[in-house]
């Protein structure tokens, strides 16, 4: 048996509070997988986020579970590796969507092989029989070995540990998506292209569109019209062969959501397309920015409602938030974003507009009725 003990985190009341030690662990050990791939990191949870995403909220429930070293004291430095796992609680009854992590200096050490199978005894303690496992990768050099995706559009490094784990545990490489950066400031040139994207958009959408944007919680007249988006968000996107059922959105799960995101210390930048003659909302794109790590923002949810396609309203909205980001955030300089590989569309416009290819992120998939391991979590 390997020397870890896998522990399942309480959520912090307050930030001084000594169950932070598991959180600032996880954050920390996160924080050092992503530096050792991509060398920042960015992209990795911060301990207030977490902290944010272990309290009791109404649509979804989160566990956090951390490795230490047998015998380890509960400190946040012990941790070695850690694991989110994440269940809706008003949809998708079936479902677990779980990441996880491991410190670079204790790979190969079998802290992963600890955490997924208390991932797994977690999902199915929530009654779930499907589970999503995340992993990140570096993009898969030129020649090396590659595992494919079921849909055969996107692969990982086959060689890398998460990789082989899921692999000989059962899962199915579903999907796989691309995580992709725009870099800022913008000089001339690329303000340039992006303006003139914009501009050549802005023309094929003609009078029947115009722009709608605000930062922080959605105002009260678009929360009915976001609902409906985001409930399409849920099953008009790239999915493969995902099992995700469609998520129920309205005004009050639109409310909690904006409620979590501030909760967090993020703030949310909307810019989303009107249908002139409706008054319909048919198309939005969010990214969210921490202050406290300025220089970093996050691509969320874009989308454009099907019976609206065709009039480049992706390239409308996206160009419009990129415009207006410099204003709102000077100190700004990486924008993240994760794309389906098979999402040619967004991908194309993502790659007109300068992003560039950072890495991918592996979504494996697995149904637990078939049985397997359980690891005690205390």
């Amino acid at each position: 048996m390997a020397p870890w003990t896998v522990h399942r985190a309480t959520a912090p009341a307050t930030p001084d509070d000594a169950a932070m030690w598991a959180v600032t662990g996880a954050s920390r050990a996160h924080a050092d997988t992503h530096r050792s791939l991509f060398g920042y990191p960015d992209a990795a949870w911060q301990a207030p986020e977490v902290a944010a995403l272990l309290r009791e909220r109404p649509y979804e429930r989160s566990t956090l579970l951390v490795a230490t070293a047998d015998g380890a004291r509960h400190e946040a430095d012990a941790v070695v590796g850690a694991a989110l796992v994440n269940v809706p609680t008003q949809d998708n009854p079936h479902l677990a969507v779980a990441e996880s992590w491991v410190r670079p200096d204790v790979r190969g050490r079998g802290v992963g092989t600890a955490l997924l199978d208390a991932v797994e005894a977690a999902a199915r303690a929530e009654g779930r029989r499907t589970l999503i496992v995340m992993s990140t990768h570096r993009a898969p050099a030129d020649g090396t070995p590659t595992a494919v995706s079921r849909s055969g559009t996107g692969a990982v490094p086959a060689l890398d540990a998460a990789t082989r784990l899921a692999a000989a545990r059962g899962y199915g490489l579903e999907q796989v998506e691309r995580f992709s950066t725009f870099a800022f400031p913008l000089d001339d040139e690329r303000r340039a292209v992006v303006r003139r994207a914009h501009d050549d958009a802005a023309r094929a959408a003609g009078d029947a569109y115009r722009l709608v944007a605000w930062t922080g919680p959605t105002p009260d007249a678009h929360l009915d019209q976001m609902a409906v988006l985001r409930t399409r968000m849920s099953t008009d996107v790239p999915t493969a062969d995902l099992q995700v059922e469609e998520e129920p959105w309205d005004a009050e799960r639109v409310r909690a959501h904006d409620r979590e995101v501030v909760e967090q210390g993020r703030v949310a930048a909307v810019v989303a397309a009107q249908h002139v003659p409706s008054g319909d909302l048919v198309a939005f794109t969010v990214v969210e920015w921490p202050p406290t790590l300025p220089e970093v923002a996050y691509q969320q949810d874009t989308l454009v409602v099907a019976a609206h396609r065709g009039h480049r309203l992706g390239m409308l909205v996206k160009t419009a938030q990129l415009l207006r980001l410099e204003d709102l955030w000077p100190g700004l300089r990486r924008l993240h974003t994760w794309n389906a590989q098979e999402n040619d569309h967004m991908l194309a416009i993502n790659v007109a507009l300068g992003f560039t290819p950072t890495g991918v992120l592996g979504m494996w998939q697995r149904d637990l009725d078939g049985g397997g391991r359980e690891r005690p979590v205390v």
